[in-house]
């Protein structure tokens, strides 16, 4: 299926045959590894020939060059949807970052090549080059809106602008790199708007209160990250840690030498226990 963003543009220079390979190209990358990208694996995954690609592009190196413009058009997409004068501050930076999860969400089997561009093109200098551009325009963008809005008194003035503008970042793009690894298993749109919800809160300078239904919604639509997962194994081991210490085991020895308090039974067991203690013994007589 071709992503709506390339159907819908008429300016998109590839058929729907070549997106389809630049796609099965992508899932390739995404599953195996840019080295994985092979023509015999391409192939492979688009169901097609190996000689057929040949019809299409120019062997490895053409498909690469169309996945750089796949890369190419999210950037100018966004870049274009923002750029209204209209814009400042905060609300341009909610806009971007609506706008990048859009066009992630709508064409997910190419969002790693545009996440992990780097990572894709190191083999290509010129093309990896292009990407460290873009990725210095985007920190740019950020840069301007988050000084746009500590001057406009959006946000606090004794935060360092580039230590906001980065946690932004980095904000946006971890979640996107765990709604790429945990196999586009939710809504990216709504946890990005929650990842800026908060970003947004810890800086603000007058912070809104989230509502109840908020906070619960958010919760559930985060059980995905495996911070989770790492914490709960963090406090599992630091719990095993603690029984195997001197100190823990210092404190069983100490419980344990208290006289236990005696169970509580029905009043036939009591009964037949006092029956027990005033039988004489055979060894007495």
């Amino acid at each position: 299926m071709i992503p709506e963003i390339f159907s819908n543009d008429p300016s998109w220079p590839y058929s729907k045959a070549k997106t389809a390979v630049l796609a099965a190209a992508s899932i390739v990358i995404r599953e195996e590894g840019p080295r994985a990208a092979t023509l015999k694996n391409i192939a492979t995954k688009a169901g097609i020939t190996e000689p057929a690609i040949f019809r299409h592009f120019d062997g490895v190196d053409g498909l690469f060059g169309g996945l750089f413009t796949v890369f190419e058009r999210i950037c100018d997409r966004v870049s274009k949807a923002v750029a209204s004068e209209d814009l400042k501050g905060i609300v341009r930076l909610r806009a971007a970052g609506d706008i990048l999860a859009g066009n992630l969400a709508e064409s997910r089997d190419f969002a790693y090549i545009f996440v992990y561009g780097r990572h894709v093109f190191r083999g290509y200098p010129d093309l990896k080059a292009k990407v460290s551009e873009c990725d210095v325009k985007g920190e740019k963008f950020v840069l301007d809106c988050v000084n746009e809005a500590i001057k406009s008194g959006e946000l606090r003035a004794d935060f360092d602008p580039v230590s906001v503008a980065t946690s932004f970042i980095g904000a946006l793009y971890l979640t996107a790199v765990f709604w790429i690894e945990s196999g586009f298993a939710f809504d990216l749109r709504e946890v990005i708007e929650d990842r800026m919800d908060d970003c947004l809160r810890m800086v603000a300078a007058k912070p809104a209160a989230k509502s109840r239904e908020a906070k619960a919604s958010a919760r559930e639509r985060a059980s995905y990250f495996p911070l989770r997962a790492y914490s709960a194994k963090a406090k599992s081991s630091s719990s095993k840690s603690k029984r195997g210490s001197p100190a823990a085991k210092a404190e069983g020895a100490r419980k344990s030498s208290k006289p236990k308090a005696a169970a509580k039974s029905s009043p036939k067991r009591a009964i037949a226990a006092k029956a027990v203690v005033k039988r004489p013994s055979i060894r007495s007589k």
